[in-house]
């Protein structure tokens, strides 16, 4: 038999004509026969289980022209290819052997600018049409020249020349490319040109208005700036109408360049006010002609915004009109308000609601009567009108589709600036579901079917839920692979309306499948990875949930910029559908710098300290979506911070656990006690359900106070080695579960967490405990704010005391502060004696004069004092607090709170009781908070409900350790300031 050979090359251009160029260049005897072998051939290391995957031929399988098609296709669709070349010998009487030859096509290594140029090279790389890592493209390299040219002249950079030079690697198949950038001599500004009628305004006076001065540099922005002046000067002298935008940057004869500004001033409008400030109408009308053009819509969302909000502050009957007169010149705004006198709503009263309980409508309404001082009974008419669209959707939902509700009375109430509000409802007979049929729906199974509809048989009519499961039945065909599939509904009343009909019309169409992913842009990322978050399976139901999901996860890796999924048009023979994912890399590598101001409230020295903080992080090592980062946060004057380096494993053996690996050493204060603390920790965590989030955590660090001086003298009598160092090695679980609608500023839901840490002996660790703590918290609104309540406790049970070694104390349990117990001072909450130690620690003054304690005690002239209260924290802890925040205007808010909180020493001594020796102690407090990106900015003011008077001795210790009391005093428990950001819970 003649030996026949089939070649088929295809340019990256050509990709697309793959199918049609086959049949014209194969050998006709070729084609049926069985694939005896595929192999493929590279000019460089390529992944065979990626190239096995994009290749559709298969052995055993007939070669056809759709497979081989569809092979090329699929290899060109990455982009990582510049030629394909399949070839296909006969073996034997009946088979054929194919190989893939694939040549690599260059990618853009590196962008690099050299010359003279006034912008940094980041924003030069921001204008032109590729990035490092795409493939690279002639033409898109001349195109990225003029792009650059273009940015540059809008600098005023009239004689540019951009050379772009292109460098190719052979071994790594990249181009470097670097254009050669001679900027010139940056343009000089000439004198504006107007094009328009300017009366009464000479160009000279919008010239100055402009502030453009002659023989200024040029540059677009600044030119762009002077059209907004001039407009925003227009519209202050009352031209409303007025308009100004640059059209044109002409070059002079003599290299300078001239903005050429058109400009309409338009007629003169003044503005007479009665009932208002003259100040405050001209305010809000500029304010309102910022966005769009001064007519009689924007008087009337003027007028309607006055009348809502006069009728927010309590004044129901206010009138407001705006009138234009467009005969005279200048030309009239004539706006009237009468406020009127104020009013509130004394009650609330329905008519005609036969078969709905009146509590049940009060819910559904925004309006309430006046209750002093949380409701103030305002009668909005905007408000009022959702009010009466809450209950009308009410009374359709619950089967009453033909009810009405009419327009509601206001009357006079019992005594003047008093309201009577009746809403009067017209229920009409109430609609059951008499049948309910659903047609053409032959791959819908039953128990499905029942699942998705909520319109059911012997339940009260919903035309809204039957709307709802048209688009539930649609949602569920188009994520199951009928892409076409469409959902009509019908419904028919008895003649007494109190029986309907429900029919649902399905056209399934035919259903479609998912084919490869066709993956292109990732120069770096490994394809495997990349693959991971693809929600699909090659020959699943084409779903766009799944489309979407696969977005959400390439997006959640922080490794690309800009992701983008195409679903291909589906294969006529068999419905299936490839998917184009094409990526974009984000750069690899990000700085953090800056500079900050830090408190550290309680500390004695050094509270107030400025901090610098630098670091760097590394996205996707070795194109494994890994990271890596360092970041070092130093405050000169108290000598606090931290360093931290850290790298995260998204995927710990290949599964989807992320493992995030830290090392760190820092200096952190507790109260005085400066707290040095170098180790390092592995941490997972994992949402594991919808709202539950599981995670793991094994540490291992030394723990030492680094002014052992300061530690309390309780706290040396009870753990003689808390001077020392321990290590600890520890490992604990952790649990979230949260319901909340907003995790920085929730108004709904709740949340719990349980956290567990168990130190144990090993690597000589000395650490013995055990500790557990939880947290719970809930929100609802009430009263147009947010009521929270939350409860916090925490245990932990040192085991092998005769070792000696205490529970750090960096790990005990502390309250107070703006966390816990706000009437009092951070980590100083306590039972004195116990868990806070109010002495004074005195030491014999050395030197000349007398010693600090003479200010306070005469009698001790010869000491210096320590003065407390020191922190010695505890190892039992509970705190609750209720707290209602209520929003004052925009991001600006007030929140009321009531806390409880006591430290005990042990888990035993925890106890519900409160106040008394060593009950939860009581505080009360207001304050201010500002919502910003990060959380909310908190300044509060805490005081304790009962005020004490704690007495304490001034101790000095002598050469043989023994503590002598030299003196007594007391101190009296005050109110708090504290300033923070983030909700206590």
């Amino acid at each position: 038999m003649r030996r026949a050979k089939v070649l088929l090359l295809l340019a990256t251009a050509l990709a697309g004509s793959a199918a049609r160029g086959w049949a014209q260049s194969v050998s006709p005897e070729l084609l049926g026969r069985t694939v005896s072998s595929i192999a493929f051939t590279a000019d460089d290391a390529q992944d065979p289980k990626e190239i096995g995957r994009l290749i559709t031929l298969r052995v055993g399988r007939p070669l056809t022209e759709e497979d081989t098609g569809e092979t090329i296709r699929n290899l060109f669709g990455t982009r990582t290819f510049s030629d394909v070349l399949i070839e296909a010998e006969p073996a034997g009487q009946t088979e054929v052997a194919v190989t893939v030859h694939l040549w690599r096509a260059y990618r853009v290594g590196s962008i690099g600018f050299s010359g003279k140029f006034p912008l940094t090279r980041e924003e030069l790389r921001r204008v032109l049409p590729f990035a490092e890592g795409d493939p690279f493209n002639a033409a898109a390299l001349a195109e990225g020249a003029s792009a650059v040219e273009r940015r540059l002249a809008s600098e005023g950079f009239l004689q540019v020349a951009v050379e772009p030079d292109v460098r190719f690697d052979q071994k790594t198949f990249t181009a470097r490319v670097e254009y050669a950038i001679q900027s010139g001599e940056r343009a000089r500004i000439a004198d504006p040109f107007f094009d328009g009628e300017l009366a009464p305004f000479s160009p000279e006076t919008l010239r100055k208005t402009a502030r453009l001065e002659a023989g200024a540099r040029y540059r677009e922005s600044r030119a762009r700036a002077g059209a907004d002046r001039i407009r925003k000067r227009l519209l202050k002298d009352g031209y409303f109408r007025a308009s100004a935008e640059l059209i044109a940057a002409a070059p002079t004869k003599d290299g300078r360049i001239q903005p050429v500004y058109r400009v309409s001033v338009g007629p003169r409008f003044v503005i007479q006010a009665a009932g208002v400030r003259l100040a405050r109408v001209r305010r809000e009308i500029l304010a309102s002609l910022e966005g769009q053009s001064f007519d009689q819509d924007l008087l009337q969302q003027w007028v309607d915004a006055t009348r809502q909000d006069l009728q927010g502050q309590g004044y129901t009957r206010a009138r407001v009109e705006a009138t234009l007169e467009e005969r005279r010149d200048p030309r009239v705004l004539d706006v009237k308000v009468d406020r009127g006198r104020k009013y509130a709503v004394e009650s609330i009263a329905f008519s005609g609601n036969a078969s709905v309980d009146t509590r049940i409508l009060r819910g559904l309404i925004a309006t309430r009567r006046r209750r002093w001082p949380f409701q103030k009974g305002r009668l909005v008419d905007a408000t009022l009108e959702d009010d009466v669209s809450a209950i009308l959707g009410y009374y359709q939902v619950h089967g009453w589709i033909d009810a009405r509700v009419e327009k509601p009375a206001v009357t006079d109430g019992s005594k003047p600036g008093r309201l009577t509000l009746t809403i009067p409802i017209v229920e009409g007979p109430r609609t059951f579901v008499s049948s309910r049929l659903v047609e053409g729906a032959e791959h819908l199974p039953g128990a499905d079917l029942q699942r998705l509809l909520s319109v059911k048989e012997g339940e009260p009519f919903n035309p809204t839920a039957l709307r709802q499961d048209v688009s539930t039945l649609t949602t569920y065909y188009w994520n199951n692979g009928w892409r076409e599939a469409s959902v009509q509904d019908r419904y028919t009343l008895s003649d007494d309306h109190r029986q309907a009909q429900v029919t649902y019309r399905v056209e399934e169409g035919a259903r479609s499948f998912f084919g490869k992913a066709i993956v292109r842009g990732n120069a770096v990322t490994d394809m495997d990875r990349i693959l991971r978050q693809i929600a699909w399976r090659e020959g699943q139901p084409y779903s766009e949930e799944k489309i979407a999901e696969t977005q959400q996860n390439l997006a959640r890796t922080g490794v690309f910029r800009s992701i983008e999924l195409r679903p291909q048009a589906a294969d006529p023979e068999n419905q299936v559908r490839n998917i184009d994912v094409d990526l974009s890399e984000a750069r690899r590598f990000s700085l953090l710098y800056g500079f900050g101001y830090q408190n550290a409230p309680g500390a004695a020295e050094n509270r107030n300290d400025i901090f610098g903080i630098i670091g760097g992080t590394y996205r996707n090592v070795f194109g494994s979506m890994r990271s890596a980062s360092l970041e070092l946060q130093f405050a000169p004057i108290s000598k606090r911070g931290h360093v931290f380096a850290s790298f995260l494993e998204p995927y710990l053996f290949n599964f989807d656990i992320p493992l995030n690996v830290v090392a760190f050493a820092s200096r952190e204060p507790i109260q005085d006690i400066d707290i040095d603390r170098l180790g390092t920790f592995l941490e997972s965590s994992r949402l594991v359900l919808r709202y539950l989030r599981v995670g793991a955590r094994y540490e291992y660090e030394q723990i030492k106070p680094n002014n052992p001086e300061d530690l309390s003298t309780i706290e040396r009598e009870k753990f003689p080695k808390s001077d020392r160092p321990i290590k600890q090695s520890a490992i604990g679980p952790s649990l979230l579960y949260d319901r909340r609608d907003d995790i920085i500023d929730p108004h709904a839901g709740y949340y719990a967490s349980l956290a567990g840490k168990y130190a144990f002996p090993l690597l000589k660790a000395d650490a013995r405990y055990g500790k557990v703590s939880a947290q719970g918290a809930m929100f609802t609104s009430l009263f147009g704010g947010v009521l929270g309540a939350s409860i916090k406790v925490g245990t932990i049970f040192p085991y092998a005391i005769e070792a000696g070694v205490p529970v750090p104390i960096g790990e005990r349990f502390f309250s107070g502060g703006s966390a816990s117990g706000r009437g009092f001072d951070t980590d100083l909450l306590g039972i004195p004696g116990v868990t806070v130690d109010y002495d004074t620690q005195a030491t014999l003054h050395t030197g000349s004069g007398a010693g600090s304690c003479a200010k306070t005690y005469p009698n001790l002239a010869a000491y210096d004092c320590n003065f407390g209260p020191r922190i010695i924290g505890g190892n039992g802890f509970m705190a609750w607090s209720v707290e209602y925040r209520l929003p004052l205007l925009g991001n600006l808010g007030a929140s009321f709170f009531y806390d409880l909180a006591q430290v005990w020493e042990s888990p035993g001594d925890i106890r519900l009781s409160i106040e008394g020796t060593d009950g939860m102690r009581q505080s009360i407090g207001a304050g201010l908070h500002y919502l910003t990106p990060i959380g909310p900015l908190r300044l509060e003011y805490g005081v304790p409900v009962e005020r004490r008077t704690i007495d304490f001795n001034v101790t000095t210790t002598d050469k043989d350790g023994n503590v002598i009391i030299l003196g007594k005093g007391s101190t009296k428990e005050g109110g708090r300031v504290l300033l923070s950001i983030g909700y206590p819970f």
